[in-house]
């Protein structure tokens, strides 16, 4: 069964090393850590007092194959952006 996730987007991935990538999803996947920490506060006792990273997830249909394209934790990203187009800078330029 085929599905059309339309478009892949690109989104721009500042890491908190300032290194700067594109990466291509149709999905990005962002974990509930407020749930987490919640649910593991429930639990305590049963084993790992050490909370899990948190890890995002961005995944593309790429030549008819669900791909992974990134998984990362979100303490090593500084900020995610869409980008639907090219940046418009005032003045003209772009």
């Amino acid at each position: 069964m085929s599905y059309d996730h339309g478009p892949v987007q690109t989104y721009e991935i500042t890491w908190k090393s300032g290194h700067i990538e594109s990466v291509l999803a149709h999905q990005v996947s962002w974990p509930r850590r407020g749930m987490a920490l919640v649910a593991a506060g429930m639990l305590t006792g049963l084993g790992d007092d050490q909370p899990k990273p948190s890890v995002i997830h961005f995944h593309a249909e790429i030549d008819g194959h669900w791909l992974l394209t990134l998984s990362a934790h979100e303490d090593d990203i500084q900020t995610i952006r869409l980008v639907t187009q090219a940046e418009v800078l005032p003045g003209g330029a772009s």
